[in-house]
């Protein structure tokens, strides 16, 4: 049983060496931008310390998005040019 407890206890505190941690190490603008960068890493999974597959989770993402924002783009030219013609006919 301790054996089993002290494994345990083991792989719990290895798995937190291996976590990036971000610090704010000051207060300058510099110090914030660095830590920003450094948490927005973590949230989108490009830190360099999680899954290949997580990073292509994003990126699969990404490309859907950016689809989807050439659809948009597309449907909003279109409205604008209806509505240049309505207003011609005014």
């Amino acid at each position: 049983m301790r054996i089993i407890f002290f494994a345990i206890l083991l792989s719990l505190s290895a798995g937190s060496v291996h976590g990036h941690k971000c610090v704010l190490s000051g207060t300058g603008a510099s110090e914030i931008a660095i830590y920003n960068a450094c948490k927005n890493d973590l949230v989108m999974g490009m830190d360099g310390h999680g899954s290949a597959g997580a990073t292509d989770q994003v990126s699969q993402k990404l490309i859907l998005l950016e689809a989807e924002n050439r659809q948009l783009q597309a449907k909003l030219a279109l409205l604008r040019n209806r509505l240049l013609d309505l207003m011609k006919d005014l």
